[in-house]
């Protein structure tokens, strides 16, 4: 009768471990725009359900690697096995930051039960000079 049970219940575990979703790529998981206006850089991020950002984890550098300070908005508190209780963003995520040079930004989010992706660095360009006449 036990083993009866078990090949019963091993579609439900099958079908429940084949309905989580691949995990998207970094870019996919968190989609990041930013604007430059002179000094000042607005960055915007978009994550689909099921991705969330920390907000510990963004950080900002010049190109000689000195902090740069970043602007965010409060977070939604989301115990964290790692962590510990941690900020996190989930949907869309705001920064800002003052900086004329290139910026080395990088941010880190997971999947929603699922995996924590390393790291991710991109970096800003510098203001753009405007040629003289």
């Amino acid at each position: 009768m036990r083993v009866m049970s078990l090949f019963l219940c091993l579609p439900l575990v099958l079908t429940s471990a084949s309905a989580r979703e691949a995990p998207l790529p970094p870019d996919k998981a968190f989609a990041l725009s930013w604007e430059r206006r002179g000094d000042q850089v607005w960055l915007n991020w978009r994550m689909p359900k099921g991705y969330y950002l920390y907000r510990v984890h963004i950080e900002a550098k010049d190109t000689s690697g000195r902090s740069l300070p970043v602007k965010t908005s409060a977070g939604r508190i989301r115990p964290d096995p790692t962590f510990g209780p941690t900020e996190v963003y989930y949907g869309t995520a705001r920064a800002s930051l003052n900086h004329a040079g290139p910026v080395r930004l990088t941010y880190r989010g997971c999947q929603e039960d699922g995996l924590c992706y390393i790291p991710v660095t991109v970096v800003i360009p510098a203001v753009q000079e405007r040629p003289r006449p």
